[in-house]
């Protein structure tokens, strides 16, 4: 299996928040890639390569980002143990992103293989059973090859319209995705970080969806869970629970995150 570590954004609001903080306690990390703040003791990506390190389904690993940090991800891996190959989306700014649904398709270098995606500001708690996860993709697997496995996690009624939200059936299955609803539009209270197994069968989808959408704005194939919601229309995809999902996106959930692993 493949991991693909989706790391080309720019992070604008947690560099907003770390610029206007006036207590100064964290100049330091200002223009530091989300990816690559220190989480406890170690870089956030570090703690996804310790995981996979663990996981002989984990073959290939591969790191997107954008061309402005690249050298900063190449200093990163460099200091690794273990082969993880930096691959950018040839951005320098912002505004010439190419979308986190085009990034997955260039973290996959062509091949065609069982495809785990992760936003590079997402983690979860220490509790966090990467194992049950893979057990359970390979379970779908054996009855249809075309399953793929996406994670759901509890969202407080506040914080439906920041998240894309999920709706399942009695049997785990999604039947809706929603991006960022206000809660009177759903009943459900489950948020979909992006997490993905996505079966090599499956991955004809995400070709299909890029050549489908490219004469579109870039809003309709952005946020990786547009992608989401066209995919559980054109194959089986089933929901693993997991009890909390850590956001890096401003500075008091990044410094939630930070401690929790110190």
């Amino acid at each position: 299996m493949r991991a693909v570590l989706l790391a080309a954004g720019y992070g604008t609001r947690l560099d907003r928040d770390l610029r206007n903080d006036e207590s100064g306690l964290y100049t330091h990390l200002i223009g530091v890639p989300k990816p690559l703040l220190p989480i406890g003791q170690h870089p956030l990506l570090s703690h996804w390569i310790h995981i996979f390190k663990q996981c002989s389904a984990i073959s290939t690993i591969v790191v997107v980002v954008n061309e402005l940090h690249k050298e900063l991800y190449e200093k990163w891996a460099a200091s690794l143990d273990m082969k993880v190959s930096i691959v950018s989306d040839g951005s320098i700014c912002n505004d010439q992103r190419s979308g986190a649904v085009a990034c997955m398709q260039l973290g996959l270098q062509e091949k065609k293989e069982d495809t785990l995606f992760i936003a590079g500001d997402t983690l979860f708690k220490k509790d966090f059973s990467f194992g049950a996860v893979i057990s359970e993709f390979c379970n779908l697997q054996t009855t249809n090859k075309g399953a793929c496995l996406i994670l759901s996690a509890p969202v407080a009624e506040e914080n439906v319209s920041k998240h894309g939200i999920i709706e399942v059936s009695d049997s785990e299955r999604v039947t809706k995705f929603v991006e960022k609803p206000q809660p009177s539009e759903t009943t459900s209270r489950l948020q979909c970080p992006c997490f993905y197994i996505i079966s090599r069968e499956s991955l004809q989808h995400l070709e299909d969806f890029l050549e489908e959408m490219k004469d579109k704005p870039l809003k309709t194939r952005d946020a990786t869970g547009t992608f989401i919601s066209e995919l559980i229309d054109r194959a089986p995809v089933y929901a693993h629970h997991v009890s909390h999902r850590y956001d890096v996106g401003n500075l008091q959930s990044y410094l939630q995150c930070h401690e929790d692993f110190l």
